[in-house]
């Protein structure tokens, strides 16, 4: 408990010698799988992010630290039985992400055009509920859900909409980002997970890392 204690002090003590505000940011992403994931998944993901920054860099401390919370759905569109075309899908939401992450960031405390590097670390939620009917049974639900680590880096580069370039507050910038995400293995579907073969319905798994590349636009907005 007691080294609990110091380190939520020295927490507060370090968000406290910021001078910069805080800020918070949303996105529109674009995710691409890459690695085991892109051979299992070759579909391109769409989502969003929300980011809050307790600090952001200022001259006294030149990163900035907060949170980040995504969610990225690849929508898989399932194969129907190949024999009788049976297999119906009334409800698809394959192979979502929620995630949420804290994020390291370095940039410049001041200026109309700011790139920086980040880094995050965190975990993601990956869920499918998917509901099934074919011929004349009732219908099926395929409930999924698995939890992963994970962890990566990105670059960016903000540009000044409106306000003052030097005196945050009130300010919004346009924030262009890349980042490379990596993960633990995780369980998830693709096209081919869910067959129908004499009357029976049949799932297949996946595991592996889900790796994927994400690109972002929004905007970036201090207090």
């Amino acid at each position: 408990m007691n080294k609990i204690l110091k380190y939520f002090i020295a927490s507060l003590a370090i968000i406290s010698s910021a001078t910069a505000q805080p800020s918070a940011s949303f996105y529109f992403t674009t995710a691409f799988p890459t690695g085991e994931f892109k051979n299992y998944n070759n579909d391109i993901g769409y989502g969003g992010n929300m980011e809050f920054f307790f600090f952001t860099p200022s001259p006294k401390i030149p990163y900035g630290l907060g949170v980040d919370f995504s969610y990225t759905s690849y929508g898989i569109h399932f194969q129907t039985d190949p024999y009788s075309d049976e297999l119906s899908l009334t409800s698809d939401r394959a192979n979502n992400f929620f995630s949420a992450h804290i994020l390291f960031q370095i940039a410049p405390y001041s200026g109309e055009i700011r790139p920086y590097v980040e880094t995050l670390f965190g975990g993601s939620y990956i869920f499918s509920i998917t509901d099934i009917g074919y011929y004349y049974y009732s219908d099926e639900t395929l409930n999924l859900n698995d939890w992963s680590w994970s962890y990566g880096a990105g670059v960016g580069v903000k540009f000044l909409t409106t306000g003052d370039p030097y005196f945050n507050p009130g300010s919004v910038f346009l924030d262009l980002k890349v980042r490379y995400l990596m993960s633990t293995q995780t369980t998830y579907l693709d096209k081919n997970s869910i067959e129908i073969y004499d009357d029976a319905v049949y799932y297949t798994l996946n595991k592996s890392q889900a790796d994927m590349i994400t690109v972002s636009i929004g905007a970036y907005i201090f207090f």
